[in-house]
């Protein structure tokens, strides 16, 4: 039973009472399979995709160089800030949830997504140093020139500063923007390298506060403004439970972040696997 889950994490315990009939012509229970996986230590979770590409020798190769780089610019003193963009919409909630044995988890939700809200952040060891939100689409130009605000408002000597960002589509042209300021140094992570970028916690964090706080307001929500738009008052209502998420982000938890993805530096230079999701 073990060597059926083991090559296939997605098999179903009928799928394996199945495969012992075939194999073996014994036929056992679907209860007693569940017992004596459970026994093993298997139990059931979320499943998370794992790129076919994402630990292939050439990848692993960038992530070996990138990690290298990163840890060049703290060991010569440089201030090494990460930034990210994600984004929520209405349909932000959790996907587990409790009722009686026998009945589904069913909750209310609205009947329309609605537009996107991005949040746009750069962070530091010490905190979030700079964030914007905004509706709609974020493109290369939003994205170049956020960069630039961001960096005005950053409180280090940006002649000290290295910058990392990933390769999304949007970030194609930060170079450019990294070349006005001298001294500044920009790295881009290397293809599937999400478990290295400790903004991505801080956009985990912020998306599980706005779900508690969105699951015990729904009706606020649902409700109208006098003068606005249904669509206007519910972008409003998820706006200032993505500010309140944000305020909630302390150094302690950035410090946090920057010390998990740390843990992974021994073994991508080493040239092992990275898992997604850890």
């Amino acid at each position: 039973m073990v060597t059926y889950v083991e090559e296939n994490p997605l098999i179903s315990l009928v799928e394996i009472g199945r495969n012992l009939r075939q194999d073996t012509g014994v036929t056992i229970s679907v209860p007693t399979i569940h017992r004596h996986l459970h026994g093993q230590l298997f139990t059931m979770k979320k499943v998370v995709a794992e790129p076919v590409a994402m630990n292939n020798a050439a990848n692993k190769q960038k992530r070996a160089e990138y990690v290298r780089k990163v840890m060049a610019a703290t060991g010569s003193g440089r201030s090494v800030l990460y930034m990210d963009e994600t984004n929520a919409n209405l349909f932000l909630r959790r996907s587990r949830g409790r009722s009686r044995r026998g009945l589904r988890c069913s909750v209310k939700a609205a009947t329309s997504k609605g537009p996107n809200v991005h949040i746009i952040g750069l962070m530091s060891q010490t905190g979030i140093i700079y964030w914007e939100r905004r509706r709609g689409s974020f493109r290369k130009t939003d994205c170049s020139d956020w960069l630039r605000r961001a960096l005005q408002a950053c409180p280090l000597p940006l002649d000290q500063v290295t910058i990392v960002c990933d390769n999304a589509p949007v970030h194609c042209d930060l170079e450019a923007v990294a070349a006005e300021f001298p001294g500044l140094e920009l790295v881009r992570t290397a293809p599937y390298s999400a478990p290295l970028n400790p903004i991505e916690a801080v956009w985990s964090a912020v998306k599980a506060n706005m779900k508690r706080g969105m699951a015990s307001s729904f009706s606020a929500m649902m409700d109208t403004t006098d003068g606005i738009t249904q669509q206007e008052h519910r972008l409003r209502y998820l706006e200032a439970k993505m500010d309140a998420a944000m305020e909630c982000i302390n150094p302690v938890m950035c410090m946090n972040f920057y010390n998990h993805v740390q843990r992974h530096y021994a073994g991508c230079v080493a040239l092992a696997d990275l898992a997604m999701g850890v």
